[in-house]
């Protein structure tokens, strides 16, 4: 039998977050546990690195418990968000459906200095997000379909998990001085929701401007090296 090494325990730590998130009727508790879980996985690399504990064992337990994190936790937390349908059921199904896919690409490529497609933590937390205010939606959305939109969203969402498109990870010094303009909009965005007083929607307003401005930097990128 394989031993659990330290880093292990916190990975198993973030799956039990996970479950614990599906199981609860509690929007802003099944979100709270997401964010815990993501905590878990931030310090199960951070250990595994710093105590030499990096594993086989501890790769397949990592990409097991970001599927129930942040793959089906955040699709059922969507789901309550949403007026129940066959709609909101395809579309709250893509979400562990390109997780999945994105885990098992990310198991086959090699080590980068940044993540190819958008990582499952973030796509996550997007939804983490919506929970603080769809509940109590700013006035300015009230002439928004807001359901429509955010639906539309979350399979544009799905989608960039599997693209080929370059997010920023903060690996090293380099990197982020590398993406720094990539961080800062995503500071942009988060200090605009303050500015405006809707600091319930801060986590989506700094996903929003960081992922937008990953795209328009990955696509600059590409640019440059096909030219």
């Amino acid at each position: 039998m394989i031993k659990l090494k330290i880093a292990d325990l916190f990975t198993l730590g973030n799956l039990a977050a996970g479950f614990i998130s599906i199981l609860t009727d509690d929007i802003h508790l099944a979100a709270g546990l997401i964010v815990l879980g993501a905590s878990f996985d931030v310090l199960d690399g951070l250990i595994a690195r710093a105590m030499n504990q990096q594993s086989e064992l501890g790769k397949q337990l990592d990409s097991l418990a970001d599927m129930v994190t942040f793959g089906v936790a955040p699709a059922i937390l969507f789901y309550q968000l949403l007026p129940a349908g066959l709609l909101t059921t395809i579309v709250c199904t893509l979400i562990p459906v390109f997780s999945a896919w994105r885990l098992a690409m990310f198991n086959l490529l090699p080590a980068q200095p940044h993540f190819v497609g958008l990582p499952t933590p973030a796509n996550a937390l997007w939804y983490v997000g919506l929970a603080l205010w769809m509940s109590n939606p700013p006035e300015f959305l009230e002439y928004v379909p807001t359901t429509s939109v955010l639906m539309i969203l979350s399979v544009i969402l799905s989608a960039l998990m599997v693209s080929s498109i370059t997010f920023p990870a903060l690996k090293s010094r380099e990197t982020f001085a590398r993406d720094k303009r990539v961080f800062l909009a995503g500071l942009a965005g988060l200090v605009l929701a303050i500015l405006c007083g809707q600091l319930n929607m801060a986590i989506n307003s700094f996903l929003a401007f960081f992922i937008l401005a990953s795209c328009i930097s990955s696509w600059r990128r590409h640019s440059r090296e096909f030219n």
